[in-house]
């Protein structure tokens, strides 16, 4: 039951959808503009850095914040449920009608929770290839695989149910980007900075 519980938690609180909250402060809809995609990346392009900032840690902290409730109802399986549930409700909002965004930040605040050296790496990964490619979308696929290689080796010791979680985070994450490996396929990813 505790375990049920800590999953719904985590659902609700991964469902919050602020950026779209952020947007509506300036009284515009996020879900239609830039990508259209309700996340940090669309927010830096559509209202600019310090909305950006604001989405990024919202999203990242409840995704902390659903994996330490679940550690405190249900220790490692609690945490790992409600952890992937709050990427889940994150990418299929309750709150959106089931739309949602591609999971980087709320998956970056959960792995935060449960190892940092598992975000070091991410965050390692994501800056060399961003510098590389100036694609968001690559940089955040790579650094979720970077995590995922991570906690295959160890690296921080975790216990089962959080490994298992983390790889579910991953493929979770490269399945909500679908549409970007599409574009890149076409050469038409967008870089960071560009207009066009």
């Amino acid at each position: 039951m505790t375990s049920l519980l800590a999953a719904i938690v985590g659902y609700l609180l991964g469902s919050i959808p602020f950026s779209v909250l952020a947007a509506q402060r300036q009284g515009r809809d996020i879900l239609h503009e830039g990508s259209g995609n309700p996340g940090a990346t669309n927010a830096l392009r559509v209202m600019g850095p310090y909305w950006a900032a604001l989405v990024l840690i919202g999203d990242a902290g409840k995704g902390m914040l659903a994996a330490y409730l679940g550690w405190k109802l249900g220790g490692p399986l609690g945490s790992a449920l409600a952890g992937s549930a709050a990427a889940v409700g994150h990418a299929y909002s309750i709150f959106l009608r089931g739309r949602g965004g591609k999971v980087v930040a709320v998956s970056l605040g959960v792995l935060l929770f449960w190892g940092w050296p598992l975000v070091l790496g991410a965050l390692v990964v994501f800056g060399v290839v961003i510098a590389l490619t100036r694609i968001v979308s690559v940089s955040s696929m790579f650094a979720a695989l970077a995590a995922a290689v991570l906690a295959a080796a160890g690296v921080p010791a975790l216990p089962p149910p959080l490994r298992f979680a983390v790889f579910f985070l991953v493929l979770l994450l490269l399945w909500r980007h679908r549409p970007n490996i599409e574009r890149l396929l076409r050469h038409e990813e967008k870089r960071l900075g560009s207009h066009g």
